[in-house]
């Protein structure tokens, strides 16, 4: 699937609940948040920056009431050129090739849920909701990825994404098509 709008439909959709595209400046402290609260063994600043800057949409921060940095979401749409990967478990989402990760308006079969991270219970149900929008209502049609980091991470996406174990060593699961899953239902 050729998503040409891409960042519109994610700017547009988490805009409403209340996530707007992370700057530079954010996507560092996003991280930072994200070393604290789930593992310091994650992407660098430099990594989710370009990866930022050639997707227009993968980083995306909510601020709570006094404009403290309260949660953090990324995503990576893939191209066809991540799909081995994906089937054999072993997508490196520390520093994803660059080829595997789509530009506007290039194909995509998948997106890998980078990382969530928050500072405070709103922040962490922002973020979560966040991922909930993209796999169900903003992209349904298309297949979620994801690698738990923390315990909390592991029951969002096993029991509230309804994300299932990918074969391979690499610890990744999949949330199948929600449209996909709501048929079946």
């Amino acid at each position: 699937m050729i998503i040409r709008d891409f960042a519109e439909r994610c700017n547009q959709e988490l805009g409403r609940l209340g996530l707007t595209l992370a700057t530079d400046e954010e996507i560092a402290l996003g991280r930072a948040l994200a070393a604290r609260t789930v593992s310091p063994d994650i992407a660098t600043v430099a990594t989710l920056i370009r990866v930022q800057r050639h997707t227009a949409a993968s980083s995306f921060v909510f601020r709570d009431q006094g404009g403290e940095l309260a949660g953090v979401i990324a995503v990576i749409p893939l191209t066809p050129a991540a799909g081995p990967s994906l089937a054999a478990g072993v997508l490196d989402g520390v520093d994803p090739p660059g080829q595997f990760v789509a530009a506007p308006g290039d194909p995509v079969i998948a997106f890998y849920g980078w990382g969530m991270a928050g500072a405070n219970w709103r922040g962490r149900a922002t973020v979560l909701a966040g991922a909930v929008a993209l796999h169900r209502e903003i992209f349904p049609t298309i297949p979620l990825y994801g690698r738990a980091a923390t315990p909390g991470g592991e029951r969002a996406l096993l029991k509230r994404i309804g994300a299932v174990p990918v074969p391979g060593p690499g610890g990744l699961v999949v949330a199948t098509p929600w449209t996909a899953q709501r048929s079946a239902a």
